[in-house]
């Protein structure tokens, strides 16, 4: 999955921020502590003008990090 590379102090700024009426940033972290954000199009075209830099942002292919085995 493609996702926007996020710097920690970005993350910060929007984690949690809503953009829209019912639709907020949730950013995620991968396997290399890499921040990133997925949009949808529909998202996109909801962008608010003062963050429409995140489309400029750089893409990379998100690698989660492993899940935890529950029974250990």
């Amino acid at each position: 999955m493609i996702g926007y590379i996020l710097t920690k102090q970005q993350q910060r700024k929007i984690q949690g921020v809503f953009f829209a009426s019912d639709i907020f940033f949730n950013c995620v972290q991968d396997i290399n502590d890499v921040w990133f954000l997925f949009l949808s199009e529909q998202d996109k075209a909801l962008l608010p003008q003062k963050y429409l830099y995140i489309l400029d942002l750089p893409t990379d292919e998100f690698v989660p990090p492993p899940t935890p085995d529950p029974f250990q």
